[in-house]
């Protein structure tokens, strides 16, 4: 697969993330300058939906399980956020 060189440049921010059903560390990616340090400038960027978090580790809240796991890149959807903290 060819690399097009078309990439958006972003700054990472890393995150904690609780829905009902998981627990999300990774790092969410704001356009240069658009974020503030603000949980809204996060949850407010340009009404999006869903937040692409790289770098991921998570876990099952619902379970009993203490399984973390790892992926490169998930996306979450706005609406399923229960508390979203800076690391």
């Amino acid at each position: 697969m060819e690399d097009s060189g078309l990439r958006v440049k972003t700054e990472p921010i890393p995150v904690r993330i609780f829905t009902s059903d998981f627990e999300i560390e990774g790092k969410a990616h704001t356009k240069p300058g658009g974020y503030t340090g603000r949980v809204s400038d996060i949850l407010n960027m340009s009404k999006i939906s869903f937040l692409p978090l790289t770098d991921v580790r998570y876990r099952e809240r619902t379970s009993d399980s203490e399984d973390i796991f790892e992926s490169e890149c998930i996306v979450v959807r706005i609406d399923t956020i229960e508390v979203l903290d800076f690391l």
